[in-house]
């Protein structure tokens, strides 16, 4: 990316700013130790502890909940999330134990590089064709201060397992696990160049919308600049509203209309058994048994409510259909809408134990009005 180039993308439509990649931006460490008593506890016991490091470029912020920013910090200082987890995890659904990142403020947290190995991607010319490496340095353990804890939001990027240090701090691993490898930016090999040359570095390009992303990188991908198809940023505050009230909603509708089906049965089966009450005095009459009536009315109430399931799930399937086909085409925020076809089954088979059994217990209910009735009643209108 040369200083034309660059401008080119500053100039270009919704973009803000650009910025060269100088150190590392996302990286896997281990987690070695900690000056907080509690915590190092826990990774005594509870065995690995690893954490994403990021870093901020440019004019990046990250503000904090308590403790200062990484303006305010000097190099090898970082900030921890709310609640910070950098522990194994099996299951995403499960309550964890979380580690209360304001109590380490002030405290140091150790790492290394994931498998002792710093990897860096780095680009190099041969015969006026880019080239892409991964680079293998090697991993250099540092102490970080805890000058501050951030919120943890799903609607940021970042996570229960990530930590925050300043651009300066990146610069200065990567450098350092540079020079460790042997490689200077006055040196001839192809490293060496690449380190210099900072229009062979990563950039990554801020936007001023997220709905505008697609736009820009059709816009850079005009330009033969090759970008990546996924961008840094979480979800939406938008989606995570609406699918609070979806979900909200949907269990409204959901329990109101169980209840609604429940009484509606409930009402049907005490109705049949009050107008038709001849027509099972007369069963009675001729010997049939209270199991028997019980049985025929049960089949008949089934043959109601499987007819509606089967209508319901014709109908469900359709939407579902349609839904997923035009999701799938969109964005990655829009593919959250596509519903899960394993899902889908689940929530298809509670349907139908929710018709098979409600009826049933509906006429448990009323299985002592059908007991009153008397082989007389069948002379009753």
């Amino acid at each position: 990316l040369d200083d034309n180039t660059i401008s080119k993308i500053k100039n270009t439509d919704h973009v803000e700013n650009i910025f060269p990649l100088d150190g590392i931006r996302n990286d896997l460490f281990n987690i070695k130790q900690t000056s907080n008593k509690d915590f190092q506890n826990r990774l005594e016991s509870d065995g690995d502890a690893y954490a994403y490091i990021w870093s901020l470029l440019g004019n990046e912020k990250r503000s904090v909940i308590a403790g200062k920013t990484l303006d305010e910090s000097p190099i090898l200082c970082c900030i921890v999330p709310s609640q910070f987890y950098p522990f194994e995890v099996e299951d995403e659904n499960q309550n964890l134990d979380y580690v209360d990142g304001e109590s380490l403020i002030g405290k140091t947290i150790t790492v290394k590089a994931s498998r002792d190995m710093l990897f860096h991607d780095y680009i190099y010319r041969i015969d006026d064709e880019a080239v892409n490496e991964d680079l293998e340095l090697p991993a250099i353990e540092y102490k970080l201060k805890v000058v501050g804890t951030y919120y943890l939001s799903p609607t940021e990027a970042g996570g229960y397992d990530s930590i925050y240090i300043s651009q300066e701090t990146a610069k200065k691993i990567l450098d350092d696990a540079l020079t460790k490898a042997g490689y200077t930016k006055d040196n001839s090999t192809v490293v060496g160049k690449w380190w210099k040359d900072t229009s062979m570095h990563t950039h990554y390009v801020v936007v001023d919308d997220y709905e505008n992303i697609e736009s820009v990188y059709n816009a850079l991908t005009d330009m033969n600049v090759c970008c990546a198809n996924d961008p840094e940023l979480g979800i939406q505050s938008s989606i995570i509203n609406a699918s609070n009230i979806f979900r909200f909603a949907s269990v409204f509708l959901i329990i109101a209309t169980f209840l609604l089906s429940v009484i509606t049965i409930i009402q049907s089966t005490t109705n049949a058994l009050s107008l038709r009450k001849s027509d099972i005095g007369l069963l009675k009459a001729i010997g049939y048994k209270n199991s028997q009536i019980f049985a025929c009315l049960y089949c008949e109430q089934l043959r109601v409510t499987f007819t509606g399931f089967a209508v319901g799930t014709i109908i469900s399937v359709v939407i579902t259909v349609v839904s997923n086909l035009f999701f799938s085409n969109r964005n990655y925020i829009d593919r959250l809408y596509i519903i899960n076809w394993g899902t889908f089954g689940i929530l298809l088979a509670i349907a139908f134990l929710i018709v098979t059994i409600v009826p049933l217990i509906c006429q448990l209910i009323a299985l002592h009005k059908l007991n009153k009735i008397q082989p007389k009643d069948a002379m009753n209108e």
